[in-house]
């Protein structure tokens, strides 16, 4: 059986439900794979693409509405996110960190079960945030 990896459009879509039509589509898609009992993988680097976009001038979410709309929408049964604990651990310590999410999702701290891992660059070191 095919391995399935939602992109960065599919994710982009079912955060923002935007344009409605395609929203509507990948939704039925996800649906039906839900129903059949297959899972869609999401690769880091797709979330990584979805958080930048969402934090762009079209959208303009914060770091942690991005974070939280990303991390509530892999928490699906569908979905199946590969490194998968360590993308959770990304998107909960990236708003806080002022960095960008590739690297905080790079940095050891979420690869790490230890708590208390930080940078020190300050949100200076945000793309396009100041």
């Amino acid at each position: 059986m095919a391995r399935l990896i939602a992109d960065t459009n599919v994710l982009l879509r079912l955060v923002t439900r935007v344009p409605e039509p395609m929203f509507r589509e990948v939704r039925d898609l996800l649906l039906d794979l839900e129903e059949k009992g297959r899972r869609m993988h999401a690769h880091p680097m797709h979330v990584a693409e979805v958080v930048y976009v969402l934090e762009g001038e079209v959208y303009g979410l914060s770091p942690e509405e991005a974070a939280r709309e990303l991390g509530t929408l892999l928490t699906a049964r569908v979905f199946e996110p590969l490194d998968g604990a360590v993308l959770t651990r990304a998107l909960k310590a990236y708003p806080g960190m002022g960095l960008d999410f590739p690297d905080v999702f790079c940095w050891p701290g979420p690869r790490s079960t230890e708590a208390g891992w930080s940078a020190s660059m300050g949100a200076r070191g945000r793309r396009g945030r100041r």
